[in-house]
């Protein structure tokens, strides 16, 4: 069924004002209202057949309404509207972020994270990119002895990883420095998602048949299983108890339990453009179905798409919290990409 205007705006005028006051809302408030013109009885009407369609609840011990998770949908796809909300403040959040000259990427995210739950003192969720397209910079294998090696990749990203490897035999200089030569002239330039088995022959028929062929294939196979994974980081969780929604400490309990595993926070659905909700049973039946999220996407082209968000109750500024948001991705966006792809190759 189709809203009335007259509903719809004091639907709209419901939501804002129980975000301000965490209060049930009466008609006797709506109708003192100077955009509402409406007298108390005809918004009590309305308000009766709002709940009546699902669209507003009505607390056991108060004669006003509260919205339904229904009824924020309603509101975040066609009544809420832009805000101007990004502020200097925010401004000077991305500017700190580029004074810190962090080189790693997942680095960077979970700070963005932190930015983020205190510039709107919610709890945030920050996750990194699936890098499948991650592009390897270069190899090197450090010999410890003729049989300890540390194998050392750089990644276009700027992240270094490394790990100690032992051969079955022996393995001379020679052979430590040619498989390295054929890796670099071989495996470098492409995204990790492009080593294939076929490809990594080709080293082995370069390289000959070295011990430490083996431990270097086992790492590289570790490597793009971990960057086909996205991190996620989960800042300022105590700042959930702040709302009255949690004063219910076994309440608040459960919900810090189950996002005490991170990857819980992963939409269900991904965002597709922009700025994307996801309300009270919409996360799902766990502690969360209480809860809002929104997370907006970051998109850095060849180093994927990642998110940042927020969680809270489902009683909370919807227009402003997406306009920081979407403000704070733009700005991550530009970031990564002049840290991470607007740097010169190394030589």
């Amino acid at each position: 069924m189709e809203l009335s205007e007259r509903k719809k705006q004091i639907l709209k005028a419901i939501i804002g004002e129980y975000v301000l006051t965490a209060e049930p809302v009466g008609s006797k408030t709506l109708a003192m209202m100077p955009g509402l013109p409406y007298s108390s009885a005809t918004i009590r009407n309305e308000m009766s057949e709002l709940e009546e369609m699902g669209y507003l609840e009505k607390p056991h011990t108060s004669a006003g309404r509260i919205p339904s998770p229904m009824g924020y949908r309603l509101y975040v796809d066609e009544l809420m509207g832009s805000a101007n909300v990004p502020t200097a403040k925010d401004d000077d959040a991305l500017t700190h972020m580029t004074r810190l000259k962090v080189k790693e990427l997942d680095r960077l995210i979970q700070e963005a994270g932190r930015l983020i739950s205190t510039l709107t003192d919610y709890t945030a969720v920050a996750v990194t990119p699936s890098r499948s397209r991650t592009v390897i910079r270069r190899f090197e294998l450090i010999a410890i002895d003729d049989r300890s090696f540390v194998i050392v990749i750089v990644t276009a990203t700027g992240e270094v990883k490394n790990k100690l490897a032992h051969t079955a035999s022996p393995v001379t200089k020679e052979e430590a420095e040619l498989l390295s030569y054929v890796l670099n002239q071989t495996l470098t330039g492409i995204p990790v998602e492009e080593i294939t088995a076929e490809r990594f022959d080709i080293v082995r028929r370069a390289a000959g048949l070295s011990a430490l062929l083996a431990p270097v294939a086992e790492y590289i196979a570790e490597l793009i299983e971990e960057l086909g994974h996205q991190k996620v980081y989960l800042e300022g969780t105590s700042k959930l108890l702040r709302f009255p929604e949690y004063a219910d400490t076994a309440k608040a309990s459960a919900l810090l339990d189950y996002m005490s595993d991170s990857g819980r926070l992963l939409p269900m659905a991904p965002p597709k453009n922009g700025v994307q909700f996801f309300i009270g049973p919409e996360n799902g039946e766990n502690p969360l179905a209480d809860a809002s999220m929104i997370y907006a996407k970051y998109d850095i082209g060849d180093l994927g798409q990642g998110m940042i968000g927020i969680v809270g109750p489902t009683r909370m500024d919807y227009a402003a919290l997406s306009a920081r948001l979407s403000h704070f991705a733009e700005g991550l966006n530009k970031l990564i990409t002049s840290t991470f792809l607007d740097e010169p190759e190394a030589p």
